[in-house]
This record gives structure tokens, sequence and C-alpha cells, in this order.
């Protein structure tokens, strides 16, 4: 699917994550110092459609994370390090957001983050399997590591190299 339909569904679920939430009216969250503390079952009963919310609102900052770094072609190792810093700067921010009672963010909006952070972990380690066996596939498969008109064309400058050295048998 086109990178263009990823980033409209990612925007399309902050959007529906912010109809939702004023569906729930506003409440007042007491999540302590752990994010995750918001995931116990007396948070998601009381509070089931400002959960909802939450966890679409995760989703869709997740996709557009994703989606912006598969903009980078083929280098799953930097892309894997790079998942692997935003999840844990997101996670840090969260935790500092609800340790100092700052309100930078909403606390929806730090719990949507620190939630996405969370989801980033199998796009580490897919990122890091896809790095790991990208080298391994073209040499199982056979298929030359550079296409076969790009060879030619440098067989023809090696070539046209040796003729202008006045030591080579081919110039002779």
């Amino acid at each position: 699917m086109p990178k263009e339909y990823w980033v409209a569904a990612g925007i399309a679920l902050l959007v529906l994550s912010s109809v939702l939430d004023s569906f729930a009216g506003p409440v007042s969250l007491i999540v302590g110092r752990n994010p995750f503390a918001f995931l116990s079952a007396a948070s998601l009963g009381t509070y089931p459609l400002t959960a909802v919310a939450i966890g679409v609102r995760a989703v869709g900052v997740f996709i557009l994370a994703v989606t912006t770094i598969s903009a980078i072609d083929k280098q799953y190792f930097l892309k894997a390090v790079g998942v692997l810093i935003l999840g844990v700067l997101v996670e840090l921010y969260a935790v500092q957001q609800l340790a100092t009672g700052a309100q930078t963010t909403p606390l929806n909006w730090t719990l949507a983050f620190a939630y996405a952070g969370a989801l980033l972990l199998p796009a580490i380690f897919y990122y890091l399997l896809r790095g790991a066996f990208s080298g391994v596939s073209s040499q199982v498969s056979g298929e030359p590591e550079e296409p076969a008109a790009e060879s030619e064309k440098r067989v023809e400058k090696m070539k046209e190299i040796s003729k202008d050295e006045p030591d080579s048998p081919e110039s002779e």
C-alpha cells in the first residue's frame, strides 16, 4: 500500500481519537509515575472510552512514526537504531511528564506517546532481522549484487583506463 495511504490512516486515527475524547468528556486521570499503570483493570473499567481514545491515538502515532522511518531505503540497521532512539525518547518523555506533573502535553497524549513507544519494539526487531538477512538473501537467491548493465559499464570503463596506460598489453 502506498505511503500516502498510511499517512492518511495515521492522521484519521488521530482525528478519531480527538472525537472519542470529546464524547468521553473531561476526565481527571490519576496514573502516578508509571505510564502503564493506566492499563490496570480498574482504570480501564472506569474510563473505557478514554482508554479506547488513548489506544487509537497511540496506533496513529505509531503508524506515522513507522511511515516516516520507512522513507529510508534499505538501510535496515539505521532504521532499527532510529526506531530504538525514538522509542526510548518517548518513553523517557512520558515518565518525566508523569513524574514532574508537567503539563507540556495533556495526559491523554502523554500516555499515547508511551504506548506508541512500546508499539515500536516489534518494529525494532523487524528492522534488525531484515538487516541481518538482507545480505544473506542475495547470496542464497543467486541474484547479482549489481545489475548486469552496471557491471558492463564498469568493465568498459576499466578497459578504457587500461588502454590509456602505456605498460598495458592492450595498448601495444
